[in-house]
């Protein structure tokens, strides 16, 4: 087996939970319904599909989500899903397109690297232990990193990037992927960004917004999206704060996160 397929991180119900999920996106990946880019399948929308359905990819997987819910429906649906003994999460929709390139290449004009570090950017061939480090950082910020093969852009469209210092230690990554079904309306245009995180004693370096800039732009570039988004969980005013920066705002949906709390312990995937 191509061990660059298996690649998965974080805890034991974390790597049981990407590895379902890889081979769920397997047997769906031709359902223009369906989401992933490299956690687990989830559907696009709750037009596409009811709770009956998102219940049971949850249970299949460990996790799962609606991309895309109005902000008004969000409260019935979590009430659902919690009666169902599901656990939720909500992230708040910030997306963005032209305005965001236009914030990356500022951001790129203004800002370098500090001395001493290199962005490594995954590729098919690099190693296991470059891939490795990416996926340690943003396991230190509580960050769960997609699947290798999505980090490597071997079954998505992706890109993925670390900075490593001159001892080759990890100091931040950030990424982003193909999101939607090629064929879905918006699967052309539309990425997921994000997995910024910062080792601790490396913060204020502006590291994640220039990481960032890099993953929007080398999507734009390699792969030909315009429009990105993120999910961010209410209240974490760093994140907002950097999305803000880059040329994304909130959109008034949100992704409602599900999760099994018996094949999940802490009931969340990710922050």
């Amino acid at each position: 087996m191509d061990r660059r397929i298996d690649e998965v991180f974080g805890t034991e119900p974390q790597q049981t939970l990407l590895r379902r999920g890889r081979a769920f996106h397997d047997l769906t990946r031709d359902d223009t319904r369906y989401t992933y880019y490299g956690r687990t399948v989830g559907l696009a929308s709750p037009q596409d599909g009811d709770m009956d359905e998102l219940h049971n990819l949850t249970v299949l997987q460990g996790n799962s989500h609606y991309a895309n819910v109005n902000d008004a429906a969000l409260p019935a649906l979590r009430d659902t899903a919690v009666a169902r003994g599901l656990s939720v999460a909500q992230y708040a929709c910030w997306t963005g397109g032209a305005e965001a390139l236009s914030a990356a290449r500022a951001t790129l004009d203004r800002h370098r690297l500090p001395k001493g570090l290199t962005a490594v950017t995954i590729t098919p061939a690099t190693p296991a232990e470059t891939v490795l480090k990416l996926a340690q950082v943003a396991l230190a910020c509580g960050v769960l990193p997609p699947s290798g093969a999505v980090l490597r852009g071997l079954i998505k469209p992706g890109t993925a990037i670390v900075a490593v210092d001159d001892r080759g230690q990890p100091a931040a990554c950030a990424a982003a992927a193909g999101f939607l079904h090629p064929d879905h309306p918006d699967g052309g245009t539309t990425c997921w960004w994000g997995m910024l995180a910062t080792r601790p004693e490396r913060r204020g370096q502006r590291l994640a917004l220039i990481l960032g800039a890099m993953a929007m732009l080398d999507m734009h570039a390699r792969h030909g999206f315009t429009d990105f988004f993120t999910g961010v969980e209410p209240g974490n005013t760093p994140s907002e704060a950097i999305c803000a920066r880059m040329g994304l705002a909130p959109n008034g949906t949100s992704v409602l996160g599900v999760a099994d709390p018996r094949q999940l312990p802490g009931g969340r995937m990710t922050r």
